[in-house]
């Protein structure tokens, strides 16, 4: 027997309660556990996933490593503006690109590493200048951020050739397969 007190909601009316584990329901008991767990395992799963950063008033969000986060990405993806996918010449995503992103006058607006091969920013509809570089070479695209609804851009760099550097995303290509983007291999 456990045994716990209860201030009852009455002035005066104190009640002591006896609980028997034996008559507690067993299938009740296996709900709260599984129930603890899920929400042990979603939060776990939350704390994994990116979330979007503010810089200079510019929103934004990188990242798309391993499947959830491509899922993530995804349904994300209509609240950007401008959404940036990321790849080698050989169609592998690409993770650690510096991007910057200026108005076609020169401004800067946006200067960033990429967690991943997705860089989704909310931008005022505009022109704008995008310069991406994996480490070999500066890729320079402009750039047409509509007043409504936005655009999506595909990036093709050429990879830095320091394995350490900027090097091919392995664990990309579950998000590639997931967004149907590489073919087999």
């Amino acid at each position: 027997m456990i045994g716990f007190f209860v201030r009852g909601s009455r002035v005066g009316s104190d009640t002591e309660v006896e609980l028997d584990m034996k008559s507690l329901n067993p299938i009740m008991i296996r709900l709260c556990v599984a129930f603890a767990l899920s929400v042990v395992s979603m939060a776990a799963s939350a704390q994994s996933l990116p979330e979007a950063v503010s810089r200079n008033g510019v929103l934004y969000m990188t990242g798309g490593i391993g499947v959830d986060e491509a899922k993530t990405f995804l349904a994300l993806a209509p609240r950007y503006s401008l959404r940036l996918m990321l790849t080698s010449g050989k169609g592998n995503y690409l993770a650690d690109v510096d991007v910057n992103i200026a108005t076609v006058d020169g401004k800067p607006v946006l200067d960033t590493r990429t967690d991943g091969p997705f860089l989704y920013v909310m931008l005022p509809a505009g022109r704008y200048r995008i310069v991406a570089n994996a480490g070999r070479a500066d890729v320079i695209t402009l750039v047409d951020v509509p007043r409504r609804g936005g655009v999506d851009l595909h990036v093709s760099l050429q990879e830095s050739v320091t394995p350490d550097a900027a090097a091919i995303c392995p664990r990309c290509r579950l998000s590639a397969r997931l967004r149907g983007t590489v073919d087999g291999g």
